[in-house]
């Protein structure tokens, strides 16, 4: 019968509830007069018509003040703790007019109206009013909700971050039930909005015992080490992990609840990206006429993405990809306060390399155009020697004899002792790059040469997350080259933000030098363990891992061995001496010579020579004695 009548009500238009909700506040407010009468006299009162138009003056007085507080245009499915301060105030206001309409009564000779009466109908009136308001709240959302199972979160950190996010849940449904831990000892046992703080230490039993299954981590002022160790915990322990931002400032109020969002690969990297220094940002940038190579690529997109924010005066993009262009032009077409244009074409090209840098008067080059996918360039090492060399010594040629000031080429690990053509090609690359800056220093004409060499970036192109996230979507399994295989990440962003500062740095000679063969190298953290990766993301998923252990898991990992060219692991450097810093935490810079002897442009004739010939044995026997590459690459 109740759910029948509350269904009937929730179906009503909104005109028709507020008129409901107003003719039981008529009567609720009548009978805290009455009430408060049979109280003091401690009998069923019956007033006299004087009375009775006192009695009917409560609602009269109550019915537009609740009106002017707006608490006939709330929803009383969603009515929360916030209305019970705004009922106060309305109930408060009506009490006292009410008192002055009784005073009035008074001083006619009317009626009496006992003090103690007063009070009861200010005490009464709150607790009918607000009682009705809850009760109904509650009645709604019992007999109107969907069925739907319990849910157990567990909200770790209880700063202000985690009460408030725990408050928003507890209200949102009385179908979730919250847990909340900390690591502070002085909170433990503590009650706050209705919820006890426990230890960290009690997540595992908390878990089991309650089946928790999803947890929010709201470790605010935690660094991304620790985040990261709290999330490996929360996902080992089969939960759903999601995270609130650590930028987000809770007690400025600049946040709600669903700011919360699921754990990205990139906040297991336990890395803590600094911010850019202005300065260094814009040294090079700023006011300045900037080509990036490969614009449409994951660094160089990103890397036209951070310069457009600097304040270039324009920005030359630049790409053999006519999608990829079309794509970065695009999205930066609603920036403003710069001008930009996109060139189409090769890296290859010399002429069009001087005509772009002549005809735009190119300040400084981000040279990012490069093919970076390791067994792809294997197959097809002519094509990868022509555009990573090749390119590279045409680009940096046309830099040369132009106005160009900076030269910064984007490099990678895996031109350290390569073991693929893909990374004798990009240490072909950085020797090229070094032979300019040698060049330049004789010449004594000011230009900076240098190359800025990292590890993997989160989610571009040549990355194993996107192959591991398209494979967990398809059901696995995934496939891994080896379970010992180690990697270096760092996110896209911070990858290109540092590359635009390691330019700057090249510029200072009291911390460079300037010398021929400086490479600077970007602190990549940590080596990641691959497998480790692998089996975080189905976690992250929150599907099971397929193993030995658990065979009827969600997805499968399955080793498919090295493939042509590829290390187990990586490094970042030759020499065995360790780099030497900058003023930059994260930025260091080696100083690694050309092989002695080298003749940059003998190399150059020679290499076209065998490409020529198509002679890929030959060419490998080349990128073993001028790059180092090791036997590996056949």
């Amino acid at each position: 019968m109740i759910g029948r009548l509350i269904h009937w009500l929730a179906a009503r238009d909104r005109r028709t509830k507020q008129t409901i909700l107003i003719g039981f506040d008529f009567v609720l407010f009548s009978c805290a007069v009455w009430f408060g009468y049979a109280i003091r006299f401690n009998a069923i009162y019956s007033p006299d018509s004087t009375q009775v138009l006192l009695i009917l003056a409560a609602p009269a007085i109550g019915i537009p003040v609740m009106h002017a507080f707006g608490l006939y245009t709330s929803i009383t499915r969603y009515v929360g703790e916030h209305a019970l301060w705004t009922i106060f105030k309305a109930v408060g206001l009506t009490a006292l007019l009410w008192t002055v309409v009784a005073f009035s009564f008074r001083l006619e000779g009317s009626t009496t109206v006992p003090k103690t009466v007063l009070v009861l109908f200010w005490l009464l009136s709150l607790l009918l009013v607000a009682g009705f308001r809850y009760t109904s709240r509650w009645l709604i959302l019992e007999f109107t909700r969907e069925p739907t199972p319990q849910r157990h979160i567990l909200v770790y950190g209880a700063g202000d971050a985690g009460r408030q996010i725990a408050a928003t849940l507890k209200q949102s449904s009385y179908r979730i039930t919250i847990f909340q831990v900390d690591d502070d000892p002085t909170l433990w046992g503590a009650t706050i909005g209705g919820i006890k703080i426990r230890s960290t230490n009690d997540v595992g039993r908390l878990v089991e015992r309650h089946g928790i299954t999803e947890a929010i981590v709201t470790m605010r002022h935690a660094n991304t080490a620790r985040r990261a160790q709290v999330v490996d915990q929360l996902t080992g322990l089969g939960l759903r992990v999601r995270i609130l931002p650590a930028f987000v400032d809770i007690a400025d109020g600049k946040h709600t609840v669903d700011l919360i969002r699921d754990v990205e690969i990139g906040d297991l990297l336990g890395r803590d990206a600094v911010p850019p220094e202005p300065g260094l940002m814009a040294a090079n940038t700023r006011g300045k006429v900037v080509l990036v190579t490969g614009a449409g690529g994951s660094i160089g997109s990103e890397l036209c993405r951070q310069l457009s924010a600097v304040g270039v005066s324009k920005l030359v993009m630049m790409d053999s990809s006519e999608f990829a262009l079309y794509q970065i032009d695009r999205e930066l077409a609603k920036q403003t306060g710069f001008e930009k244009t996109a060139v189409l074409g090769s890296v290859t090209d010399a002429a069009l390399m001087r005509r772009v840098m002549d005809e735009n008067k190119v300040n400084t080059v981000f040279h990012a155009a490069a093919y970076k996918h390791v067994p792809l360039v294997e197959a097809n090492p002519f094509e990868g020697v022509k555009n990573n060399a090749f390119g590279t010594y045409a680009v940096a040629s046309a830099a040369f004899d132009s106005n160009v000031d900076v030269f910064v080429l984007i490099s990678t690990d895996k031109a350290v002792r390569p073991s693929s053509v893909m990374g004798a090609s990009k240490r072909l690359a950085e020797l090229i790059v070094q032979d300019f800056a040698e060049k330049s220093r004789q010449r004594k004409n000011g230009k900076i040469f240098c190359a800025v060499r990292f590890g993997n970036v989160i989610g571009s192109s040549g990355s194993v997350i996107p192959l591991f996230k398209e494979q967990i979507r398809n059901g696995g399994p995934i496939t891994l080259t080896h379970a010992d295989t180690t990697r270096y990440f760092m996110s896209i962003e911070e990858a290109a933000q540092l590359v635009i500062q390691a330019g700057s740095l090249a510029r200072r000679n009291d911390e460079t030098g300037n010398f021929p063969g400086r490479i600077f190298l970007l602190d990549m953290g940590q080596p990641v363990r691959i497998k480790d990766l692998a089996v975080k993301m189905v976690q992250l998923s929150n599907l099971t891992l397929c193993d030995e252990a658990n065979p009827n898991g969600d997805i499968a990992i399955r080793e498919i061995g090295l493939r042509a060219g590829e290390k187990m692991h990586e490094e970042l450097y030759f020499s065995v001496e360790a780099a030497s810093p900058t003023s930059h935490q994260k930025i260091s810079v080696a100083a690694e010579s050309a092989p002695e002897g080298l003749d940059i442009d003998q190399m150059y004739q020679e290499l076209e020579r065998l490409i020529a010939a198509e002679d890929r044995d030959a060419l490998v026997e080349f990128l073993r004695r001028v790059a180092g590459m090791g036997a590996q690459a056949e």
